[in-house]
């Protein structure tokens, strides 16, 4: 994704730096900030101003999980349900999915998922549940895509827990991926 300083972005559009930190204060276009605090803005957001990008195709990413080869038949599933109601919505879709725990940070499409989001012309990205994405850090996954003007759409969001019940499934998570990991080793040991 392109990103242009309040300069170039006013030169482009034909107003004053200060309109443009203005459009920003009303949300009438989306910048994003740089580590030193600086705003910059994503082409996208000058063509959909001039309104040159309206042909682009606008792309909705879906992700779908499961944490174990023996779940494979409920991720078909989820895909399923995932993608019919993209269908419904009548949404373009580009599909991702993983078989690994959602602590593993070495998931491939997970990995190609992360780097399609900042290619401009992806709209939003849905899930069925936060923690197909990740077990921990679902805001912070959030808060990136929203740098890059895509939204994430949970689909079961809808569905609260128990402060206690959220802290038994991550303590349950913590304790059966480190368990993998030390069963794991110990089974590459017997195979040497």
């Amino acid at each position: 994704m392109k990103l242009l300083t309040i300069s170039q972005a006013s030169k482009i559009l034909n107003v004053t730096p200060k309109t443009i930190r203005n459009w920003d204060r009303i949300e009438k276009i989306k910048t994003v900030r740089t580590q030193g605090g600086h705003r910059r803005i994503p082409l996208s957001e000058i063509e959909s101003i001039l309104g040159t990008n309206e042909n682009k195709k606008q792309v909705t990413l879906v992700y779908c999980r499961v944490s174990t080869k023996k779940q494979e038949e409920n991720l078909e599933r989820q895909i399923g349900r995932v993608l019919q109601f993209c269908v419904e919505n009548k949404w373009n879709t580009e599909l991702f999915k993983d078989v690994g725990s959602g602590l593993n940070e070495n998931r491939n499409g997970f990995h190609k998922l992360m780097k399609r989001i900042p290619q401009g012309d992806v709209t939003r990205i849905v899930v069925e549940y936060k923690d197909r994405v990740t077990r921990y850090g679902f805001e912070t996954f959030k808060s990136f895509c929203e740098s890059h003007g895509v939204s994430v759409y949970v689909m079961n969001d809808n569905v609260k827990k128990e402060f206690e019940e959220e802290l038994v499934e991550d303590m349950i998570s913590l304790i059966t991926s480190y368990s993998a990991r030390i069963y794991g080793k110990r089974g590459g040991r017997k195979k040497k």
